[in-house]
């Protein structure tokens, strides 16, 4: 369970979109994808506004995977169970929006893009998931949004949901062509450009237009 504004939510999967805005793509130095690139997350990343990204350890006195990323991200939550889902359906099927901070363990995913190790490891350390501020249920054109992230009230990347590549009705359709999903399943639609690391004592902001901003400090694991 994790609480989003007044809202509870249970997910049973967080699934997420890697290179899915086009100068992402290019500063990754990736091609273009023909369909969708999912992976997901682990329930343990979930955090909420206000709570604190924790640098783990074993990444901090790590030279070789000593670097944790921000990713804003826009997110849906699923609201009732459905498979198949047409693009024209879509929308009956999504709760609301949200902001979803993918935070990555970035030199880990790096090591061996080739292998599944570094998009499970990477992506799913404890607090790796920070979500929030609230569950918005009625923004007309989530595809029209101004997206922003700052460290320390320092913009680091500055975008638009108008330039995501696959649109969040394709999304349903396509992930529910594949496997079930679930009430309060969480669904992140990828970052733009702009990707870069945090250290402890930052504190990040990460805003969506008609949402708000969704405000974590990150800090060192304790000893």
């Amino acid at each position: 369970m994790v609480k989003i504004g007044d809202l509870e939510i249970f997910p049973t999967k967080i699934i997420c979109l890697g290179l899915n805005y086009k100068d992402h793509v290019e500063e990754t130095k990736f091609e273009i994808p023909k369909e969708p690139v999912l992976f997901t997350k682990t329930l343990n990343c979930l955090i909420a506004d206000g709570e604190p990204v924790i640098y783990p350890k074993i990444l901090y006195n790590n030279r070789k995977y000593n670097r944790v990323d921000y990713e804003v991200e826009l997110a849906f939550i699923i609201k009732k169970k459905c498979k198949n889902v047409s693009v024209d359906n879509a929308y009956d099927y999504i709760l609301g929006y949200t902001i979803f901070n993918d935070i990555t363990a970035r030199r880990m995913q790096i090591k061996d893009i080739t292998s599944q190790k570094p998009w499970f490891m990477s992506k799913s350390l404890d607090t790796f998931g920070a979500i929030g501020p609230r569950i918005v249920k009625d923004i007309n054109n989530p595809h029209d949004l101004k997206i922003e992230l700052k460290v320390n009230s320092i913009i680091k990347q500055s975008s638009n949901t108008k330039y995501l590549i696959f649109k969040i009705p394709y999304l349903v359709e396509y992930i529910s062509s594949y496997f079930t999903l679930e009430p309060g399943d969480i669904i992140a639609t990828g970052t733009p450009s702009g990707i870069g690391p945090v250290q402890p004592g930052d504190l990040i902001e990460a805003s969506i237009e008609k949402i708000g901003t969704l405000t974590n400090k990150v800090i060192l694991e304790e000893e």
